[in-house]
């Protein structure tokens, strides 16, 4: 065994949207590294009755609340709940949560062997389990501005204090975006920027049929994959642009609301124009064959704080894929404009015209690139953290 490592997620393992925690957890335990996967805490009643947001159940979800799940070698799954509301509001609430969880999840390392873990941070609101494990190696790996994070119940100055007491115990801090990486660099000097991953090989080498709900749309299409969430797509933006050019084909494929916004208007005036096409959500096996058949795929992202620090897994996808690449409101992706079109709202549609014309010369830039952001890589330097070879 190569190590042991408890991660503190911030996502159910089995979300039907993977985010670097997924990733990077199946690839150490492929590496020999023993994971426990430690998901976020949860409101009970609304797990047990509300919409389950995971593939798996709730019940699945509910045994795991008491007993490890073993997902894959060398991975096990353990949930959290929260059995009081507002737990990312007040520190009071959130203190009598973590006590009927601490337990549980210190029981379960104990019984599964885990005797000085490195202990791995995505969600702040691990800052708790600091003073749980005193001995091991603390890493904060920052994917997100956290205190800005929308569609999660949570006080920013909350969120603030938490990142705090963590950045005061870690050992080392990574971020995958440059405004976060210089925000760290200020308070840690071991700060390092280790930007985001994809599956390259999938979308650089998928050969199959195209899918059958695509098969219909014409061309030109102009696509995106991922949540079609309103705090980080630009809704108007697309309705502009699919309003002003009824011959381009706007396709969005991914569920709607991900992360429990209610619809607005402007999705719905979406759903009435003729030109755009929700396909709605798709498996990570399926979705290589929808860029495949994109034309143009793009990245209409909202300039907000939130979107300021944010560097989206689908950027590599995209880029593997070799398709032309649209992005707005993404400042970490200009260290690659040469590569796509990276541009302003005002620019939109301009850009989705140059990406119609677009070169073989780059495409194969893009493919080339890509390959340096495989998951591999990403964890290469993200072990070497966990390590202390930093």
């Amino acid at each position: 065994m190569k190590g042991e490592v408890i991660i503190f997620s911030g996502a159910l393992f089995d979300s039907p949207l993977w985010t670097n925690r997924q990733n990077i957890a199946i690839r150490l335990a492929k590496r020999g590294w023993k994971v426990l996967y430690v998901e976020p805490r949860l409101f009970l009643p609304k797990m047990m009755f509300g919409k389950f947001p995971g593939t798996k159940g709730r019940l699945k979800w509910f045994w795991r609340l008491h007993f490890p799940w073993k997902a894959t070698e060398n991975i096990w799954v353990i949930s959290q709940f929260n059995i009081i509301p507002k737990s990312r509001e007040y520190k009071w609430v959130s203190a009598i949560n973590h006590y009927l969880n601490n337990w549980v999840i210190r029981l379960n390392a104990y019984l599964l062997g885990f005797e000085r873990p490195v202990v791995l941070i995505y969600d702040t609101e691990a800052a708790q389990y600091l003073k749980e494990f005193p001995n091991s190696r603390i890493i904060y790996d920052c994917v997100d501005d956290h205190k800005v994070q929308a569609g999660v119940n949570r006080n920013p100055k909350r969120v603030e204090e938490e990142e705090a007491e963590i950045i005061d115990e870690a050992d080392a801090i990574s971020a995958t975006s440059p405004s976060l990486y210089f925000r760290f660099k200020k308070v840690h000097d071991d700060t390092y920027f280790i930007p985001n991953a994809a599956d390259i090989s999938r979308f650089m080498n998928w050969n199959g049929q195209e899918p059958s709900d695509i098969e219909n749309i014409p061309h030109p299409r102009i696509g995106t994959v991922g949540a079609i969430d309103t705090y980080k797509i630009d809704i108007s933006l697309l309705e502009q642009a699919a309003a002003k050019h009824p011959h381009w084909h706007f396709v969005l494929v991914g569920p709607r609301g991900y992360v429990g916004k209610e619809m607005d208007f402007g999705i719905k005036r979406l759903e009435a124009l003729n030109n755009v096409h929700f396909l709605g959500e798709k498996t990570s096996e399926e979705i290589p064959g929808y860029v495949k058949n994109f034309d143009v795929a793009m990245i209409p992202y909202r300039e907000s704080e939130y979107n300021k620090s944010s560097f989206p897994l689908k950027f590599w996808e995209l880029m593997a894929s070799g398709k032309p690449v649209v992005a707005t409101g993404l400042p970490s992706l200009m260290p690659f404009e040469s590569l796509f079109e990276y541009v302003s709202a005002e620019d939109f549609e301009n850009g989705i015209e140059k990406a119609l014309n677009d070169s073989p010369e780059k495409k194969e830039a893009r493919i080339l690139e890509s390959k340096k952001h495989d998951w591999n890589s990403r964890v290469d330097q993200l072990e070497k953290l966990l390590e202390g070879m930093n």
